[in-house]
């Protein structure tokens, strides 16, 4: 009953004071009494957090920090602030109740006539969103100005290395064929490493038909079997057969987006093993192909880094395919989501829209 006395007052005191600040503030609010128990939350607290008030509310405010995704260290930093100055800010991320990754501004400052904490939380997400974005785009930018000038310059000495391996294939002996070889494979992969330059960088014209996204992934999955197989790999894929996923977008770029990832999930298999291919309804609205591999996995700090163009956790990649991807799907009106766990595996869900029944 001690506590209940205290804690009723208290939050009596507080919103005949603040009520009108909790009614009508845009931001996130949060109150915290000085045993860090937590008395009221806002409505926009309740979105940000993706939580019920009434289940936090009681609580201790320790519930809410183990959503940070800081270090110990940073959160331990913090504290020490607040506790000094009766006030301190951070800009963090945070996991919601729901999972979802969010980023936030979160002031916390001391009512000194009550001793309650006042937590304000505005949510970042949607302009470190968009900033990541604009600074994606200005990279890929900087990518079709590169390669629209050197393509030609580059692909005419090729074209006549290619000629001249060929001749010289005809008079040479066999070790210099087998040299000449090595030429003709390292040509090669220069061709491939710029056009992947100008798949990037070039303007997007999609040529949109209406087809079955389940007959696709069997298309694609047929197709890089025999690769997978050589590795010791199978590919399993799992799906209604009855179900239509029909889907309006460029068939081949989509194609070629998930031909790259199951190459990918190929390549970081190394000791073999299975890649789980599914594809399922998200509601009536969006399809998701799952494209699960039991690899090397990703390490954490390198996830948000993998669409950026250039980027690669392969010693021979370009860092250039996946860049490629997101692009194909952001213009196809869908997301790619990203799981990994190292030596485990990854998990990449491209979420796209059905076409609409008419």
């Amino acid at each position: 009953m001690r506590g209940l006395v205290k804690f009723v007052p208290v939050e009596y005191e507080y919103k005949q004071k603040f009520e009108h600040i909790f009614q009508f503030f845009s931001n996130g609010l949060l109150l915290i009494d000085e045993d860090g128990i937590v008395l009221e939350m806002n409505a926009q607290m309740e979105e940000i957090l993706q939580i019920n008030k009434n289940e936090v509310i009681g609580s201790h405010a320790v519930k809410i920090m183990d959503l940070f995704v800081n270090s110990y260290e940073s959160n331990k930093e913090f504290i020490a602030k607040l506790m000094r100055f009766g006030e301190a800010e951070l800009c963090t991320e945070i996991l919601t109740f729901l999972g979802d990754l969010k980023y936030i501004y979160m002031k916390v400052s001391k009512q000194e006539d009550t001793n309650i904490y006042l937590v304000e939380i505005h949510d970042e997400s949607e302009k470190i969103q968009m900033k990541k974005r604009l600074n994606h785009t200005e990279s890929l930018s900087t990518i079709g100005q590169l390669a629209a000038s050197i393509a030609h310059e580059i692909r005419n000495p090729m074209t006549s290395l290619k000629g001249f391996t060929q001749l010289l294939h005809q008079t040479t002996n066999e070790d210099g064929k087998r040299y000449l070889a090595v030429i003709n494979e390292e040509i090669k992969r220069m061709e491939e490493i710029l056009t992947e330059f100008l798949e990037v960088s070039k303007p997007t014209n999609n040529k949109f038909v209406s087809f079955d996204i389940k007959e696709l992934i069997l298309e694609v999955a047929n197709f890089m079997a025999p690769q997978a197989l050589m590795k010791n790999i199978e590919l399993i894929i799992s799906l209604t057969p009855e179900s239509k996923f029909k889907f309006l977008g460029d068939r081949n770029l989509i194609k070629q987006v998930f031909m790259n990832s199951i190459k990918n999930a190929i390549e970081a298999m190394p000791k073999g093993g299975n890649i789980f291919i599914t594809i399922s309804n998200i509601g009536m609205k969006n399809v998701c192909i799952e494209i699960k591999d039991q690899g090397q996995g990703i390490e954490a700090d390198k996830i948000d880094k993998i669409f950026d163009p250039f980027f690669t956790t392969k010693s021979e990649g370009t860092g250039l395919g996946l860049s490629h991807s997101i692009q194909v799907i952001k213009s196809h009106g869908g997301t790619i989501e990203v799981v990994s766990e190292i030596e485990v595996g990854t998990s990449f869900k491209f979420i796209l829209p059905l076409q609409k029944e008419i």
